[in-house]
């Protein structure tokens, strides 16, 4: 088999792939029951829909935020500012509205694994991440 005929072939196999398989590790790292993450896979899909939605608009806002401050417009940067802070209030309450939403479902011993788990979220930085800002 060629090399093109083998990436296709496994670039198909991942367009199969659920999306749950992304957050397995939350699954197992908390011991959660099957029940518990059907529950869980429902809360965090209602809220990355609103979360993905809110952050394309933030980054449209800081990419005009950026070309304010190549251009050294302070009236555009102050607005823009005020933008973008606010859209990240609202990326912060979305993320903390799931994490409720999740808390609910958990024990005692599985919410003090979710903390530990929120902590190493927010230590993450890169691009999978939200420069830690969330």
């Amino acid at each position: 088999m060629s090399f093109r005929y083998t990436f296709l072939a496994l670039a198909g196999l991942f367009l199969f792939i659920p999306a749950a398989f992304a957050d397995a590790p939350l699954k197992s790292a908390l011991g959660l029951t099957i029940e518990q993450a059907r529950q869980v896979d429902e809360i965090q899909a209602k809220h990355r829909l609103q979360f993905a939605s809110k952050r394309t608009e933030r980054n449209t806002e800081l990419r005009k935020l950026r070309r304010a401050r190549l251009a050294n417009d302070s009236k555009t940067i102050a607005e823009q500012e005020a933008i973008t802070d606010k859209l990240l209030d609202q990326l912060r309450a979305i993320r903390a509205s799931e994490d409720d939403a999740i808390r609910k479902l958990l024990n005692p011993e599985q919410e003090k694994k979710f903390e530990d788990y929120i902590k190493q979220r927010k230590e993450m930085v890169g691009s999978s991440r939200d420069a830690a800002e969330l």
